[in-house]
C-alpha cells in the first residue's frame, strides 16, 4: 500500500507544483485524519507579475578628430563606435539616434557629418557609399564638397559596414584640420546649440540633425574620440566659447532645470542625465611614458604610433571632474590606444556599463 499512497499523492503534488493547487493528503498511515496542503504558484505564473521593463534609450553623438592624419585611424574609430553601439544593445540601452560630427569644424559651421537612425531602415548594402564615390568619380567629381549632395543621403544612415569608408572620406578630405581654431568645445556647443536647425542645405548634401536630436532620450551621451594633443587648456582663454568656460556653458540650466546648451525641438533634458565620455590619449604624460604604454596593449597597431600622442594640455581631466563633481557618473573617461588593441572587450564593458548606470 506505499507504492499506492506514495503514487496516488506524489502525483497531484507534482501537478500542483507547476499549476498552484490546494492538495489534501492522509496524515497517517491509515488515512484517518487529512491535513491541508497549499502549493503556491511558481512566480512567473503570479497573476501581479508584472512585464519586464522597456529597455532604456539614449542619443548619442560622437565628437571624433577628423583631422587629415586620422584617416589612418578609420578603422579604429569605426571598431570603437560599432563595438559601444552593440555593447549599449546587449545590455539594454537602445540607441535611438547616433550622430557624428567633428572636433573642430570645416567652412560650414557646427553639422551633422553621418548618422544612424533607428527609426529608418538602412543604407541597402555595404557598398552603397563606394558606389556612389565610384559613381561621383565617373562624372568627374574629385573632392569631398563636389561629393557631398551625391553621398549626403547615405551618410545620413550610414551602413555600418561602410562606416569605416565614411570616416577615411572625411578626414582625407582636409575640410576638418580646424586651421586656427583652439576651442575643443567650440563645434559641439555650437551644434548642441542649433539642434534643432540645418547648419548647410539638403541640397548641398546637408544632414537634418534636427530628425535625429528632436526629442531627448533617457540619456544624451555624448563621445569624444580624440588621439592628437588637445589645442587648449581647461581654464585658458583659448578654451572658452562666446567668452564663457566650456563647464559653465554644458552645466547651465534653462528655468525649467534643463541643459540649456542642447536645443532639442521637443523638451529638453537636465545635465544629470548628459554624459560626457572622452576616448582619448593621455594628458600630462611623456612621450617616452605614452609610447611604452601604447606598446604594451595586446594587438595595438604600432604603426598608428606616428598618428596619435599625448597632450600637455589637459582639458577632458578638468573638464569630467568638473561634470562628476556637479552631477556624478556624468564625466567619464577611457584610453585610446587599450581600445585601439585587439582585445577592447573589458574597456568598452567598464564604460559602457559606466555610462548606462547614470541612467538607473
Amino acid at each position: 500500500m506505499k507504492s499506492f499512497f506514495a503514487y496516488r499523492y506524489l502525483a497531484p503534488a507534482l501537478l500542483a507544483a507547476t499549476v498552484g493547487c490546494t492538495i489534501i493528503t492522509p496524515d497517517s498511515p491509515d488515512g484517518s485524519m487529512t491535513k491541508v496542503i497549499v502549493i503556491p504558484p511558481p512566480p512567473q505564473n503570479r497573476p501581479d507579475a508584472l512585464p519586464p521593463p522597456p529597455p532604456l534609450e539614449a542619443n548619442v553623438l560622437y565628437v571624433a578628430n577628423l583631422a587629415r592624419s586620422s584617416a589612418n585611424l578609420a578603422d579604429s574609430y569605426a571598431s570603437i563606435i560599432l563595438g559601444l553601439g552593440s555593447y549599449f544593445s546587449s545590455i539594454q540601452l537602445k540607441v535611438a539616434n547616433m550622430g557624428l560630427i567633428a572636433t573642430y569644424g570645416d567652412q560650414f559651421g557646427p553639422r551633422l557629418l553621418l548618422g544612424q537612425r533607428a527609426d529608418s531602415a538602412m543604407s541597402p548594402s555595404s557598398l552603397a557609399l563606394l558606389g556612389l564615390l565610384a559613381q561621383g568619380a565617373d562624372a568627374g567629381l574629385t573632392n569631398y564638397q563636389s561629393l557631398l549632395p551625391l553621398i549626403g543621403p547615405t551618410l545620413g544612415n550610414i551602413d555600418p559596414g561602410d562606416l569605416q569608408l565614411a570616416l577615411q572620406l572625411l578626414a582625407s578630405s582636409g575640410n576638418f584640420d580646424g586651421d586656427g581654431q583652439t576651442s575643443e568645445a567650440a563645434n559641439l556647443i555650437g551644434f548642441g546649440q542649433g539642434l534643432n536647425s540645418f547648419a548647410l542645405p539638403p541640397q548641398l548634401g546637408g544632414i537634418d540633425r534636427s530628425a535625429f536630436f528632436d526629442t531627448p532620450r533617457d540619456l544624451f551621451i555624448v563621445i569624444y574620440l580624440q588621439p592628437l594633443p588637445r589645442r587648449c587648456a581647461m581654464g585658458s582663454a583659448d578654451c572658452n566659447v562666446n567668452g564663457r568656460s566650456p563647464t559653465d556653458t554644458f552645466l547651465d540650466t534653462n528655468a525649467d532645470g534643463t541643459a540649456s546648451w542642447l536645443s532639442f525641438a521637443n523638451g529638453g533634458i537636465p545635465p544629470s542625465r548628459v554624459v560626457q565620455a572622452s576616448i582619448a590619449t593621455p594628458e600630462g604624460e611623456d612621450e617616452t611614458a605614452f609610447v611604452a604604454a601604447c606598446k604594451g596593449v595586446n594587438g595595438f597597431p604600432l604603426n598608428d604610433l606616428d598618428v596619435i600622442g599625448p597632450s600637455p594640455n589637459a582639458y577632458f581631466g578638468p573638464l569630467m571632474q568638473a561634470l562628476n563633481a556637479a552631477n556624478p557618473g556624468t564625466g567619464q573617461t577611457a584610453d585610446l590606444c587599450t581600445l585601439m588593441g585587439s582585445m577592447p572587450d573589458a574597456a568598452i564593458k567598464s564604460l559602457g556599463n559606466s555610462i548606462a548606470a547614470v541612467a538607473k
